[in-house]
């Protein structure tokens, strides 16, 4: 039975220990399983766990068990290859540029080299018995059905954050059965995840419809480079992104994702005018280089990293404090992944702030909105947009405050915590001038003070009383 191989691993969360029973549990019924769990919950971790218990099984049972994870990226081989190194499991690596060594039985490949033509001497002794892919939601593509060919007496494992395919046509020609985890709600309440700010554009701005004034999509079905180039990528709306930077999370680290190299290229020029210590990375950046700038990001030495897709998987930082969406797009899985990258907790942040200029929650709903993963696995799913209002979070309308008279303007959509009623926590000379502009020149609702500010309604009646008074 699989489901004993499985054993107890003190330093996985109880989430985690729990899923990798299910897993094994799953193998005994079928042979291709996949398994869902929310960007920055430890998915990396868990399957390096499971090769472990695998391996672990092997020696103890006499058993020659080789394993072969896959991924698509080599930064994603790069970060599996460090989380087997912390559970001891000596492995070679299967990818262009690597020196290899087939002698070891668990190998890490990149899917392009493994599936080449070059390599299929490699690839038939390689007699493997389980097969893991990182990312799951790429197999659809042939290069992965070539594996499914390969090994068809292979166990397999594909994790993902998003099982969506952006033509609805599921995942069940390739795996048997889904196991869905906890919703990002459930993380966030349990301090798995972190509580977020999200702002947002208005679904009446000038830029939502130049956005859906796009007529031009690529064969996947996403919007082109180019047509977005020609519509987003111009000063006005340039000047909104760092304008919402400077007003939300000036000071703060985080990442951009943008159109294009040319789209970053303007992004980065006009940041550092701003003074903003903000670099591009993309699919051509040497190596070398892109190591330099995301070990100087995690030190604090650069604040911004602006990126095209580079970022949106397996990108591991805790303490990133706000994500900006500048790139429209029309896929789930993007979206999920880019404002995922946010939501990993660390000491000392209390939340991550989601700049959204470009209108995505209106057509995904927002990051911790309720989704029917399994519909979503089995094919024609419909895209829920409504938005979740369990736990700590406000829930506002579109209707709330603008903070300026333009239609451009960002807004607060969903605010991270309120301060509990016995706290006392001074006011800022800023909140103090901001609270006063919404209340008497934008005439903001109290629920829309309560959730700019975070604190109850008694603390803030009391504080503009103060500022009358004081008049």
């Amino acid at each position: 039975m699989y489901k004993d191989i499985s054993r107890t691993d003190n330093t996985l969360r109880p989430y985690q220990q729990q899923a990798k029973k299910e897993i094994f549990s799953a193998w005994d019924e079928c042979d291709n399983v996949m398994f869902q769990m929310p960007t920055g919950t430890g998915k990396t971790r868990l399957f390096s766990s499971i090769i472990s218990d695998i391996k672990t099984w092997g020696v103890q049972n006499d058993k020659d068990v080789k394993i072969l994870i896959i991924a698509h990226r080599i930064e994603l081989i790069d970060q599996i290859s460090e989380n087997l190194e912390r559970y001891k499991v000596s492995h070679g690596i299967i990818a262009g540029g690597k020196q290899r060594d087939l002698r070891y039985p668990v190998q890490v490949a990149s899917v392009q080299t493994i599936t080449h033509r070059n390599n299929f001497d490699v690839v038939s002794d390689l007699n493997v018995n389980y097969i893991i892919v990182d990312e799951a939601h790429h197999c659809v593509a042939n290069s992965y059905k070539k594996l499914w060919e390969m090994y068809p007496n292979a166990k397999k494992l594909g994790v993902t954050a998003t099982p969506w395919r952006m033509n609805n046509g599921g995942f069940k020609g390739i795996f048997e059965k889904i196991i869905i985890s906890q919703s990002i709600q459930s993380f966030i309440d349990a301090g798995w995840l972190a509580p977020y700010d999200y702002y947002s554009i208005c679904a009446n701005s000038e830029i939502q419809k130049e956005i859906d004034s796009i007529t031009e999509f690529d064969v996947e079905g996403d919007y082109k480079i180019s047509a977005l180039e020609n519509k987003i990528d111009t000063t006005h709306i340039r000047a909104q992104l760092l304008d919402s930077y400077i007003k939300f999370a000036k000071g703060k680290k985080g990442i951009i994702y943008s159109i294009s190299r040319k789209h970053s290229d303007h992004i980065c020029q006009e940041y550092r005018e701003a003074g903003v210590n903000i670099v591009r990375i993309d699919s051509k950046t040497p190596k070398d280089e892109r190591k330099l700038f995301v070990e100087r990001f995690k030190k604090g030495l650069i604040d911004i990293i602006v990126n095209v897709d580079i970022f949106s998987e397996g990108f591991d930082c805790p303490d990133i404090e706000f994500i900006q969406l500048a790139r429209p797009t029309k896929s789930l899985v993007k979206y999920l992944q880019q404002v995922g990258r946010g939501l990993r907790p660390t000491s000392g942040k209390n939340n991550c702030i989601i700049l959204d200029n470009i209108g995505l929650h209106f057509l995904f709903g927002l990051p911790n909105s309720e989704r029917d993963w399994q519909e979503f696995f089995e094919g024609n799913p419909h895209i829920p947009t409504r938005r979740a209002s369990t736990g700590h979070t406000i829930v506002a309308e579109h209707r709330e405050c603008n903070f300026s008279e333009g239609t451009d303007e960002m807004q607060l959509i969903v605010a991270s915590q309120i301060i509990k009623e016995n706290e006392t926590i001074l006011w800022p000379d800023k909140d103090l001038e901001l609270l006063k502009t919404l209340s008497e020149e934008k005439h903001c609702p109290m629920e829309i003070l309560v959730a700019v500010f975070k604190r109850n309604e008694e603390d803030i009646r009391k504080k503009l009383l103060e500022l009358t008074s004081a008049e």
